[in-house]
């Protein structure tokens, strides 16, 4: 009997599932940061996987129907090509495999786990553009920052009675498989058990109120990101593609230029520096005895930084400097 479960340690999100179906210990494991497969999931272009859904659904039924096996071997394939695409369509085809599996062993096909799994393929189409609608209402209604405070508990209390909204765009929470335990050595946390995709997006969303987390679109990409740190964070920490810096790096950089380029102090530096730089090319000074010059510049600036010479001072002494 295949098992998976996911939950949340600290800064992370784990996903764990037994893909052999021993039950019991897990063989495959993927960690992201907090919140980050909700996040991806909400970005995703699900429209361009509508076509390869209604073919397994369809092979599926076959299977289910028909006993045609190479129908239900086909689905599995197509599944399996899916699952790269994000961490719940990979617990998506965990759950297929199993069931495949079993009724391989135990040739128990038309049960009425079959129909539900049938039905809950067929709906994926328009349930999955569906849940993107309902998570990105939830953010602004619940967990945005910026359009809804930062207090994401009394924001769902006030937009759902019990445990349905009264928006009928805000997500609607059921009952989910939650148990509780050991995650890691001296860590318990909530754990949950299952595949579906809605309850991993409604696990993610009652962790962040429970949490009091908010969101915020990072001023650099535009994404989304968590605020598990500082509420006032404006720039994101998400994965970017190898190589390229991360969008707080970014912002620091930028919040650095803005700062220096109204500090009249730097802006005497740099003018003077670029005026001097330019004078290499020009033959009319030495590399060494520019580097020179800027080093002492550097110094005569961090006196002005200090408030031991004025601003007049210091300008002055770059006018007549050599």
């Amino acid at each position: 009997m295949w098992y998976a479960k996911m939950f949340f340690s600290e800064g992370r999100e784990i996903f764990q599932y037994d893909s052999l179906g021993t039950q019991g210990v897990p063989d495959v494991q993927g960690e992201f940061p907090f919140l980050e497969s909700l996040l991806t999931f909400l970005e995703m272009d699900y429209g361009e996987l509508t076509p390869s859904l209604q073919r397994i659904a369809d092979r599926w039924r076959r299977l289910i129907v028909e006993d045609d096996r190479q129908a239900g071997t086909d689905a599995i394939v197509e599944l399996s090509q899916l699952k790269s695409r994000h961490i719940y369509l990979e617990f998506l085809y965990v759950r297929w495999y199993d069931r495949f599996s079993r009724i391989g062993i135990y040739g128990d096909r038309g049960s009425a786990e079959d129909a539900q799994m049938l039905d809950e393929l067929r709906q994926l189409p328009e349930q999955l553009p569906l849940y993107q609608q309902q998570i990105q209402r939830f953010f602004e209604l619940v967990l945005g920052v910026d359009s809804a405070g930062r207090e994401p508990q009394s924001q769902a209390a006030k937009n759902y009675t019990y445990d349905m909204p009264k928006d009928p765009g805000l997500f609607c929470f059921h009952p989910i498989p939650l148990s509780f335990e050991p995650v890691e050595p001296g860590r318990c946390s909530p754990v949950l058990y299952s595949s579906s995709i809605r309850d991993m997006i409604d696990y993610s969303l009652r962790s962040c109120v429970e949490r009091n987390i908010t969101v915020r679109r990072c001023k650099n990409c535009g994404r989304w990101f968590p605020q598990t740190g500082r509420v006032s964070a404006e720039y994101c920490e998400r994965p970017v593609p190898r190589g390229e810096q991360v969008c707080r790096e970014i912002g620091a950089f930028k919040q650095w230029t803005k700062k220096q380029s109204d500090d009249p102090i730097f802006k005497a530096y740099r003018k003077e520096y670029k005026r001097r730089f330019a004078w290499i090319k020009a033959g009319r000074i030495t590399d060494e005895a520019f580097y020179a010059w800027s080093e002492k510049a550097r110094e005569e600036k961090q006196k002005c930084d200090r408030d031991i010479i004025s601003l007049a001072e210091f300008q002055q002494w770059l006018k007549e400097s050599k």
